[in-house]
């Protein structure tokens, strides 16, 4: 990969992350075979960042590393709390109160702890693939069923189909995990798609667990997020929503969420169960990178937001123009792409191979989401640009 040393954009620094414990760039011996790992695949699977977080992020950390005391924190501070609040009211005009937070270690504890708390083994969860693996996983793991309301893949994407997800409901579905947006598929939900999906839950009797951890995440600048406990009092009601600045400022590894609860029975059940599996203190760290994020991080978003829509054309338009064997679908969000390769005509674990070994490219797979990701791959372009030409270059030479 070639290294970058003049930058047009802070964006485009390389960062050398082999040396830094990192999941996506050190776990090639745990996760990869002898002959896949001697391959050096280019990392772009795990979803986080290969950019540095805000600055005002880092130097909230140094303050707080300088103290040097690293003692129980004393829960969320007035100043978390605002910053929480006022960046839901400003980038999504949604009026949250203070009393209706929960903090929490990461989403997919939170998606767990919910599952345990309003549902019981043998209940099944409703999930709309192809979507996120621990929606799948974490479920079962659980002792959880699933029902799928599969997306409807059109020409150009993806579409909620109402009759089919009224019809994947059955008597013993108890909760509906949300991804909005949705992830791998992009699709950033209108309100009139997320009213159809709250009425049918609550004509159901059943939980909505909407997962928003991508909503700053908008590549399309015609579509906006809508939180969906924003559309009113029955919704905000019959629902948990999960936030995270981990996707949108790279801070995953500092392991902080905020759950919005409006409904204090739920709010109450919910803190039970997660009291009922752990310690219910948050990192310190990850609280004081969130508050800085929250309050100063929002031009730096801005920015990357634009340098992601430019890895995101530059990916499509290449192969498009260079190959009809993989299709870069459209994408209204996510720092994460969505490649349909199912004209390469390999099967599924052929192609995973044929990304590792072949075109040296660590991808998702798209198994994992999944059946209906079968002869997909999910990339992440949240890198520099000059490791998004690499790829590309790789890809259409194994192609060729």
């Amino acid at each position: 990969m070639t290294q970058t040393t003049k930058t047009a954009s802070i964006f485009d620094e390389v960062i050398d992350r082999t040396k830094t414990n990192s999941m996506k760039w050190a776990y090639s011996k745990q996760l990869l075979n002898a002959d896949e790992a001697a391959a050096n695949p280019l990392p772009m699977w795990v979803a986080d960042m290969d950019f540095k977080a805000p600055q005002a992020v880092i130097d909230a950390l140094h303050e707080a590393v300088e103290e040097g005391v690293f003692g129980y924190p004393g829960g969320a501070t007035e100043s978390y709390q605002q910053a929480v609040i006022n960046w839901q009211k400003k980038r999504f005009g949604w009026s949250v109160k203070p009393e209706w937070l929960v903090q929490a270690s990461g989403i997919i504890t939170s998606l767990k702890t919910a599952a345990q708390a309003f549902s019981n083994p043998g209940d099944s969860i409703l999930i709309q693939p192809p979507v996120y693996a621990h929606f799948h996983n974490d479920m079962l793991m659980n002792g959880r069923h699933l029902a799928f309301a599969p997306l409807i893949r059109t020409e150009s994407g993806y579409e909620f189909d109402a009759q089919v997800f009224e019809d994947a409901i059955q008597p013993n579905t108890k909760v509906f995990i949300m991804s909005n947006p949705h992830n791998p598929t992009g699709n950033v939900w209108t309100e009139a798609e997320l009213r159809t999906m709250g009425e049918i839950c609550e004509r159901h009797g059943i939980l909505v667990i909407a997962d928003e951890i991508h909503q700053d995440l908008i590549i399309n600048p015609t579509k906006k997020h809508i939180p969906f406990a924003s559309l009113g009092d029955r919704f905000a009601e019959n629902s948990i929503t999960c936030t995270a600045p981990s996707k949108t400022f790279n801070l995953p590894g500092l392991q902080s969420a905020t759950l919005i609860i409006p409904n204090a029975k739920l709010r109450t059940e919910f803190e039970r169960q997660y009291e009922r599996n752990m310690f219910p203190l948050v990192n310190t760290l990850g609280m004081v990178a969130a508050e800085a994020a929250y309050a100063h991080g929002e031009a730096w978003l801005e920015e990357m937001l634009e340098y992601l829509r430019g890895n995101h054309r530059f990916l499509a338009e290449t192969i498009s123009s260079a190959t009809d064997k993989v299709k870069v679908l459209p994408a209204d969000s996510l720092y994460l792409s969505w490649m349909d390769c199912r004209e390469l005509g390999m099967t599924a674990q052929e192609l995973d191979r044929f990304m590792l070994t072949k075109a040296r490219l660590w991808l998702d797979k798209g198994q994992k989401f999944g059946v209906e990701g079968h002869g997909y791959m999910r990339i992440n372009l949240g890198c520099p640009r000059s490791t998004v030409e690499e790829a590309t270059r790789r890809l259409l030479d194994a192609i060729k």
